[in-house]
């Protein structure tokens, strides 16, 4: 009992700081503002959200809907790459320009959720008992 709370506590610290360590070597390895950089964070940033609620022993039950997560994930993967496209001037649709934003800190929160939902929904697909 003792090993699991310590772990609950240690678990989340030692994330944050193996994650911060990964920022660091990622900022020196790409350019400051590159399309990759923010979308590795992110990608990164959202594993480690998922890995966290696991450590902290917070689950879900199976809900059979584990597919949609994987619907939803590869929408933000499509949005993600549409919006590096047009980050490289391969693509240019205007109407999409109204509601899809290339800014960094969007393609951070978008692939963060992703991230989330991938692994979440590879953890929580059918179990073999």
């Amino acid at each position: 009992m003792f090993m699991r709370k310590l772990l609950v506590v240690l678990g989340p610290l030692m994330m944050c700081l193996l994650t911060c360590l990964l920022f660091r070597w990622l900022d020196g390895m790409l350019a400051a503002g590159n399309f990759f950089l923010y979308a590795i964070k992110g990608v990164t940033l959202g594993i480690c959200v998922s890995l966290l609620l696991m450590v902290a022993g917070i689950s879900t039950r199976n809900t059979g809907l584990t597919g949609w997560l994987y619907v939803a994930a590869g929408l933000l993967f499509l949005t993600l790459l549409y919006q590096y496209l047009e980050a490289v001037r391969v693509v240019n649709w205007p109407a999409l320009e109204a509601i899809i934003s290339i800014n960094g800190q969007v393609v951070l929160v978008e692939s963060t959720v992703m991230g989330f939902l991938l692994l979440t929904a590879a953890l929580s697909g059918k179990r073999r008992r």
